[in-house]
């Protein structure tokens, strides 16, 4: 007799951390951890690139039997474009670190939203 389970896909949503401090307390745990980047758009093509935000997301960190995606946004911070060289620096000499995106769905507010 064969036992039938009921299993089902569930989107569970990154963990938002509110401090690098602990964001650094779980990449050793994560699987995989995925910088993204982005730069402010300037009028000229081939002028110097200046971050505006990075994104740290810490991939497969297991709590309670469940694999969890944490992220921490850095942003408005003095000379963003130094401190992010240097997060990116040690994320690549310590962990599993790629540069990249991770796609999520949309929340159901943005999905609800009427833009113009």
């Amino acid at each position: 007799m064969e036992i039938m389970t009921n299993e089902q896909n569930v989107f569970i949503p990154p963990v938002q951390l509110d401090s690098y401090s602990d964001f650094k307390d779980i990449i050793n745990e994560a699987a995989l951890v995925v910088y993204s980047p982005e730069y402010y758009q300037g009028p000229f093509m081939d002028g110097p690139k200046h971050v505006r935000r990075l994104t740290l997301s810490a991939v497969g960190v297991v709590r309670k039997g469940l694999p969890l995606t944490f992220r921490y946004i850095l942003e408005d911070v003095r000379d963003l474009d130094r401190v992010a060289n240097e997060i990116i620096e040690e994320l690549e000499y310590s962990v599993n670190a790629v540069r990249g995106t991770i796609e999520t769905t949309r929340s159901i507010g943005e999905l609800l939203t009427v833009r113009p």
